[in-house]
This record gives C-alpha cells, structure tokens and sequence, in this order.
C-alpha cells in the first residue's frame, strides 16, 4: 500500500526553514535594520543569549546612526530578563535613552516594564526615569535643566548623536498642539535654543514670526482650535418656580 505524506501545519508568522536548517524570518526585513539583525530578532534566535553581544553593538548602532529598532532594543531586555547575569546598565540606558526619542510613542513604559527591581532603582535609571516624568509633562523648561546641570545625567545621552534634535522634534509637536501662537523668547526656552540656532529651526518647520520677532505664529489645526463650549443645564420645574418668584422681588 502506498505512504501517504502527512501535511505539515505551520503556524502563521512562524519561522520559515530555509534550506540550511536555519530559520528565515516570515516578515520582511525593515529598511534600516541589517539582515543578521532581523533574522535574530524575528525568529526563535531572540531567545538565544548567544546573541546578546550582537544585538548590543545594535543598540549602540542606533545611537549613532540616528535609527531606532524598538524591536531589537527590546528584544534585548527581554534576553537580559532571561539571563540576569548578562544584564549590562549601560546598554539599558543606551536603550531608554533611544526610547525618550521615541516620545510621543509609548516606548519608554514598555522597556520599564522588563526591567527588574535592581535596574530601575540604579541611579543612572533613576535619572532618565525622571527626565521621562518632565517630558511627558511637558516641562520641557525644566528638563533641559536637569539634563544638563544634573551631574552624569547627559553624560547617558553623549553617545546618541541626535538626542537633543529628536526631544526639539517632540517639544515642538506638543507645541504645535497646544499654541496657535507662542512667545519667541518662550519657544527658545522649551527648545533650549537661541539667536540663530532658534531663527533656523522655526525656518526649518515653516513657522511665521511677527515683524516684531517678538510671537511665532504655528499652522492651524484641529488640536489648537478654540472651540465654543455649550453649556447646558437642567432646572427642575420647582427650581424655576423659585427663580421666577425671586426675579419678581428683585424688580
């Protein structure tokens, strides 16, 4: 009697075989993220800590190239969640430092998540913690503050070339919400520019200043539009029996 072949199930996005024994990633590769990379980061090899080295020159990568892998920064948190020993502070900062980057997006919660108790009562943890708390409540003044008068903390930012573009970028959507027209003088300050640095940068988002130089005019949208309010209560019929005979005393 002839065999007859079983018809293998694979589940969907599950690696696929490539020929070699070697898993192949079921999704395409993103435009910045190298090859090797992916293949670790989308199939079973993300578990491997024998990766871990190669996924940490990624993080610092990153840093430098100005690109930010959410994927492959927390697949590294999670083989350190696995792998306690391997636990490196610095990569971890390198990669909350790429998180608050990533602001407005929720990045920087999620990698909190995975870190364990030791991590996030480390100093250096504590301090990018707090510089999440101002930007997130738009104490952007402040923050700026803190990064660069606060000992070591921009010391866990040096190595990501871009930072302070990427903290002007999100300051200035979260302006761009909330003002219709804002102080030049207190648009430097939320920036943490000045004098032709700040005049480039408004030229750069296609900003009108007054003649005065004095107020910057931002792009009307639905977010920065006044809206009428229309309030409406409800009287009871006895309540306005009350008011009706209160208005006849006072006439």
């Amino acid at each position: 009697m002839p065999s007859v072949e079983e018809e293998q199930y694979e589940a969907p996005g599950s690696p696929v075989p490539n020929g070699f024994g070697i898993p192949s990633p079921a999704a395409p590769c993103p435009p910045n993220r190298p090859e090797d990379i992916h293949r670790i980061v989308e199939t079973v090899d993300r578990y491997n800590p024998q990766n871990i080295p190669v996924l940490e020159s990624y993080v610092e990568e990153q840093m430098e190239r100005d690109v930010y892998d959410r994927d492959a920064c927390l697949a590294v948190l999670k083989l350190y969640q696995f792998n306690p020993t391997f636990n490196n502070i610095e990569v971890v900062t390198n990669i909350l430092g790429l998180a608050l980057g990533a602001l407005p997006d929720p990045d920087f919660n999620l990698c909190l998540y995975m870190l364990n108790e030791d991590i996030l009562t480390d100093n250096s943890v504590e301090k990018l913690i707090h510089l999440h708390h101002l930007l997130e409540q738009a104490k952007f003044q402040e923050f700026w503050a803190y990064l660069n008068t606060t000992e070591g903390a921009r010391d866990l930012v040096a190595k990501y070339l871009h930072f302070d573009r990427r903290i002007r970028e999100y300051a200035s959507v979260t302006v761009g919400i909330a003002y219709q027209a804002i102080e030049k003088e207190r648009l430097g300050e939320y920036l943490a520019l000045e004098g032709v640095d700040l005049d480039q940068w408004i030229a750069e988002k296609g900003w009108n200043v007054d003649k005065d130089s004095k107020l910057v005019n931002l792009p009307i949208s639905k977010e920065n539009q006044a809206r009428p309010v229309i309030v409406q209560e409800s009287i009871k019929f006895e309540q306005l029996t009350k008011i009706i005979g209160y208005g006849r005393l006072t006439q």
